[in-house]
C-alpha cells in the first residue's frame, strides 16, 4: 500500500470512529447555496440563428456565483447560455449569462449541468466578477 493510500485509509478509519465520514466527502463551498427549485429558460449565447427556441429546465443549488440546472439536452462544457429564471408564479427574476462547467447524465435520461454565472440577473456584474476584473487591472 502506498503512503498516500495508507494515510487516506487511516483518516477514513479515524472518521468512522468519530462518525465524520460525510464531512470528508462534502464539497467545500465558497458561499451558501439555496435549494429552491425554479423554472428556467435558456438559449445559447449569443444566439446565432432565429430558430434557436428557448429550452426549459429547472434550477437547484443556486448561489450568486453559480447554479445547477436539470435539463433534457446535454450542453458542451465551456458553452455560454443566457438563462432566465422564473418565480413559481411565472414572473421573471431576470436574465443572466452562465458558462457550462460540467454536465452529467441522470438515471432518467435527463442531464444536470453546472453553470458558472458571469453576471447577476439583468446583466449586472456579480460582486465576485467585479472583484476578479479589478484584480486584473
Amino acid at each position: 500500500m502506498t503512503a498516500a493510500v495508507s494515510k487516506l485509509a487511516s483518516k477514513i478509519a479515524d472518521a468512522q470512529i468519530d462518525g465524520e465520514i460525510p464531512a470528508l466527502f462534502t464539497p467545500v463551498r465558497r458561499e451558501p447555496r439555496s435549494d429552491e427549485v425554479r423554472s428556467a429558460e435558456y438559449t445559447p449565447f449569443p444566439r446565432t440563428r432565429a430558430d434557436q427556441a428557448p429550452r426549459r429546465g429547472f434550477s437547484r443549488d443556486v448561489s450568486p456565483l453559480g447554479m445547477c440546472l436539470g435539463v433534457d439536452v446535454p450542453e458542451s462544457i465551456g458553452a455560454l447560455l443566457r438563462i432566465e429564471v422564473k418565480r413559481l408564479d411565472g414572473r421573471s427574476i431576470g436574465a443572466t449569462i452562465g458558462r457550462v462547467v460540467w454536465c452529467e447524465p441522470t438515471r432518467d435520461g435527463r442531464y444536470w449541468i453546472g453553470l458558472d454565472l458571469l453576471c447577476e440577473p439583468d446583466g449586472v456584474p456579480s460582486k465576485w466578477h467585479r472583484r476578479v476584473m479589478q484584480e486584473r487591472d
